[in-house]
């Protein structure tokens, strides 16, 4: 992924900070031996790393962090450390509110703003990690997700935010703050996990999806053109897949897929497709009247409720949570 608004380096401009020839650096590996990582996914043929990380590797500055926490990461240990927690209240309380905090902040960091909504105050309801906390030891680091609930004069808005926490000088501190952010770049095989995972095609077909030659046909279901090209590598924003699954991919083919004449009587007993839709709309609307009860319902208490894992759980709240504007 390639954060919003920021500015990527290919292998030749990599190459050309460090002061030697492409070549030099593609064939001894010497990307592998440079503080700053690639950005590309792992796997990709195409590397490409942030300009900004670079420039700071070169001069031996701090690398300043752009993604730290993974959206996907389960997280589900009970973080219970007071001095954990009041940190995270602090920080959070003037995140939001905009009335400024004395929670520490790592040298570096690149904190992303927070939303435009102006809160009054702040409450937090529960904080988990995707692994145990680590010893206070320096240099540790732990990605945490933090549940709150920020108020003002329309009312109680149910928020989420995941941060790094990294003990350094004795104590723990803020090192990032990771938002999703609509211009988000992905290429396509990082776009794919951008659909839930139960309307989420195979691999195969969502590759069909992009190379589509006839995106204006009814009956054939494609991924709209790319947003950009980077370095040779089509990428789309993240608000522009995200539109795609919830406005247009059902108007396109998979809408028709096995329809038939309206009216038509049945030539056989129906398969557990509907039963299945009809669970889903209950379950759905189940977890609406249990956020409604509790605004700050996590993951593994709508998971237990709704009888699912807490992974559908966090898909369904984060669902209901998009479809009502929060």
């Amino acid at each position: 992924m390639i954060p919003a608004n920021r500015t990527t380096a290919d292998t030749a401009r990599a190459a050309s900070l460090l002061g030697i020839s492409t070549g030099t650096f593609t064939n001894t590996r010497r990307w592998e031996k440079i503080r700053a990582r690639p950005i590309s996914r792992p796997e990709a043929k195409t590397r490409f790393w942030d300009e900004e990380q670079l420039l700071a590797a070169v001069e031996e500055r701090e690398i300043p962090l752009i993604t730290p926490a993974n959206p996907d990461e389960v997280y589900n240990l009970a973080v219970e450390d007071e001095s954990v927690l009041e940190l995270l209240r602090d920080f959070l309380t003037g995140y939001f509110t905009g009335a400024g905090s004395s929670a520490p902040v790592a040298d570096g960091a690149r904190i992303a703003p927070a939303a435009d909504t102006v809160f009054d105050r702040v409450e937090v309801f529960s904080v988990f990690a995707a692994e145990e906390l680590p010893e206070a030891a320096e240099d540790a680091v732990v990605d945490v997700n933090v549940k709150l609930v920020a108020y003002n004069e329309k009312g109680a808005w149910p928020l989420n935010a995941q941060l790094r926490l990294e003990f350094t000088g004795g104590r723990w501190v803020v090192a990032a703050l990771a938002r999703e952010d609509e211009e988000d770049l992905f290429d396509l095989e990082e776009a794919y996990f951008l659909v839930p995972e139960d309307r989420r095609p195979t691999i195969s077909t969502w590759r069909t999806y992009a190379t589509s030659t006839n995106r204006k046909s009814a009956k054939l279901t494609s991924i709209p053109e790319a947003d950009t090209v980077v370095h040779g590598v089509k990428h789309w924003k993240r608000s522009t897949i995200t539109h795609w699954d919830q406005h247009e991919r059902f108007l396109q083919g998979e809408a028709k897929a096995g329809g038939r004449p309206a009216g038509s009587a049945d030539r056989a007993p129906r398969r557990r497709t509907q039963p299945l839709l009809a669970q889903a709309d209950a379950r759905r609307a189940k977890l609406k009247e249990l956020l409604g009860e509790n605004p700050a319902l996590t993951a593994a208490e709508a998971g237990a409720a709704l009888g699912v894992s807490a992974e559908r759980g966090r898909q369904l709240l984060k669902e209901a949570k998009a479809g009502s504007g929060q």
